[in-house]
């Protein structure tokens, strides 16, 4: 009754899960956030074009990129990260309370909701 055995002696064909390690570094700060969506306040809703601007890999989320804000939070609140239809793309810190983020929403040359220092992508 060796579980392990009797994986191993399952045809190549068998379906599994297989979790391969990023090749890439993860600051400590974005594990944290990574796993404090349960702590999440509300979130920021976000169009498929301007909703982030790049960095090489890295993003914020950008006043002129939203497009709803649901729920309220404060400045340093954890926050969902949604795409346009509605599905969770991320996590992150915000750099504003809800009342602000959403006075800047669509704005042009605003700060960054969520800057990509704190910003965790799914």
């Amino acid at each position: 009754d060796n579980i392990l055995v009797d994986l191993l002696q399952q045809p190549d064909d068998t379906v599994c899960t297989r979790f391969i390690p990023s090749t890439e570094a993860v600051s400590s700060v974005k594990k944290w956030i990574a796993h404090s969506e349960g702590f999440a306040k509300g979130e920021i809703h976000i169009n498929d074009v301007h909703g982030y601007t790049q960095f090489g890999e890295a993003a914020s989320i950008l006043p002129v990129g939203i497009t709803h804000i649901e729920g309220e939070f404060e400045k340093d609140d954890i926050v969902r990260i949604m795409d346009f239809q509605g599905n969770q793309v991320g996590v992150g810190k915000a750099n504003c309370d809800s009342a602000q983020a959403r006075e800047a929403m669509g704005k042009h040359g605003k700060k960054p909701v969520v800057h990509y220092d704190y910003l965790y992508i799914e």
